[in-house]
């Protein structure tokens, strides 16, 4: 079992970001009493699904074993965390929408999509999905410019 392959770093970064995310939900408290989820509740479902998808990563890259280990940064990685980034750093200001579009947006770009038919309808649908799931299904008070 060797540590080179190129999902073994990515697989325990994603490991390691699951247990920082869960470890400072825990300090969010349980919320109001009632028909509402706690705080906590997204943060914690989004590192099981980060820590599932970096447990799957590290396996494959351990069983697999072979090539060398990938650069730990590169363009793409870097234009997506400044995006990522900024996009939480101003999450309050920006609307949700614009923000989740110029993101989608960004890192199709930055991993080298160029159809325009892509570039225009899937950065629309999936800001389109992730607000009307957020806003209207769970009831997620998300910035908006209205």
């Amino acid at each position: 079992m060797a540590l080179t392959n190129d999902n073994t770093v990515p697989g325990a970064v994603l490991l390691g970001l699951a247990g920082t995310v869960a470890w400072m939900s825990m300090d969010m408290g349980t919320g109001a009493a009632g028909g509402t989820l706690a705080p906590n509740f997204f943060p914690l479902v989004c590192a099981t699904g980060i820590g599932l998808c970096g447990l799957g990563l590290l396996l494959r890259g351990l069983i697999a074993g072979g090539a060398s280990l990938p650069a730990l940064l590169d363009r793409r990685f870097a234009i997506v965390a400044v995006l990522i980034g900024v996009f939480f750093w101003w999450f309050a200001q920006i609307d949700f929408r614009i923000g989740a579009f110029v993101v989608t947006l960004g890192t199709m770009l930055a991993f080298g999509i160029r159809r325009p038919v892509l570039l225009a309808i899937y950065p629309t649908a999936l800001t389109a999905i992730l607000y009307l799931a957020f806003s209207e299904g769970f009831g997620v008070v998300l910035p908006s410019w209205n």
